[in-house]
């Protein structure tokens, strides 16, 4: 099995971009990473502490690790130019079906194919992961040559821009790695737009991100109340925010609509969700009943009614998020 051969079976089975590199651990990266935890950026995500280490060498998930197969998924979709009354506005990821699913029934039959490939002469073993492993998938995915990580902190790609997933398929077998150098995929240079364009100024400094300000954070992954001042700034996003993304130029450049259909407005609940009819829900059954299969089941019913709230109030008061208009500024 050789690394032509990878790439073919990834695009084969559904995946938009692929690439290869050796599983060392990761040195500045890791760096980075610790200090984050460190200056308490995590917020109330606990679970980023737990053995940090693993997020960094591949070898702690699979011991005689020798590649990492990075995978990238473009989910790209056009926005409405305005919210409707009394309606919040869901992130473009979250808008279709699950995309922990749709990437792992891909990387299931990868992992089915490359099996296949090998035969039983040599013992291959595989293990995969999408966003909830522990794992610094953009780095990986930068040393892969799949992008640069942006002053947001998100990848970008050459092709699709920033607007893609990222998994993950950690091996024994030796790949050629790719190189990070062989394709340009640009530099935010001296553009800070994401930095401005932040309505809550998440975005502290280069690749680097506070996430107890990031509204995709405070209405996906903090559990409890969010303070008044932030609340204020958080206009009709409902679930997720694609602010930073919005304004890259690199995206202006790049992005298509994600040929996969699953991940689609049409295929989950859609691009506005509507505030009252959240609001009014008394049941785990009726929350389900919309969110199943969905992103949106992860800050559970008391999280989406706490957002709900906050957008009724903030269409009431009149609170809108302002975009700089960059084009007369440069």
């Amino acid at each position: 099995m050789d690394s032509k051969t990878v790439r073919q079976h990834a695009f084969d089975v559904g995946f938009d971009l692929c690439g290869i590199v050796s599983a060392e651990r990761l040195g500045e990266e890791a760096e980075r990473f610790a200090a984050w935890l460190a200056d308490g950026f995590h917020g109330e995500m606990s679970y980023l502490t737990d053995r940090p280490e693993r997020r960094s060498d591949p070898s702690q998930h699979l011991k005689d690790a020798k590649s990492v197969i990075v995978l990238g998924l473009n989910y790209f979709q056009k926005d409405a130019r305005e919210t409707p009354p009394g309606h919040g506005r869901v992130s473009k990821y979250a808008r279709g079906r699950d995309y922990h699913k749709v990437i792992e029934r891909r990387s299931r039959e990868l992992i089915r194919r490359l099996d296949t490939e090998v035969g039983t002469e040599a013992s291959v073993e595989f293990k995969w992961f999408v966003d909830f492993g522990p794992i610094l998938e953009r780095a990986f995915a930068q040393r892969a040559g799949l992008g640069y990580v942006g002053r947001n902190s998100m990848l970008i790609n050459r092709t699709y821009g920033s607007w893609i997933f990222l998994s993950e398929i950690i091996t024994n077998q030796v790949l050629e790695s790719d190189d990070p150098k062989a394709v340009k995929h640009g530099t935010c240079g001296t553009c800070t737009r994401c930095i401005e364009a932040c309505p809550t100024g998440a975005i502290v400094g280069d690749r680097t991100i506070d996430s107890r300000r990031c509204i995709s954070y405070l209405t996906i992954e903090r559990p409890t109340e969010i303070p008044q001042e932030l609340a204020e700034k958080m206009g009709d996003r409902i679930f997720g925010c694609d602010i930073c993304q919005d304004v890259c130029p690199h995206n202006d450049k790049r992005a298509r609509v994600t040929r996969h259909k699953e991940l689609l407005a049409e295929s989950g609940v859609g691009e506005f969700l509507n505030a009252k009819t959240v609001l009014s829900m008394q049941s785990r059954e009726e929350f389900l009943k919309l969110t199943a299969g969905t992103p949106l089941t992860r800050p559970k019913l008391e999280g989406l009614q706490r957002n709900a709230k906050i957008v009724m109030e903030n269409e009431t008061a009149g609170r809108r998020i302002v975009i700089p208009d960059f084009e007369k500024k440069r």
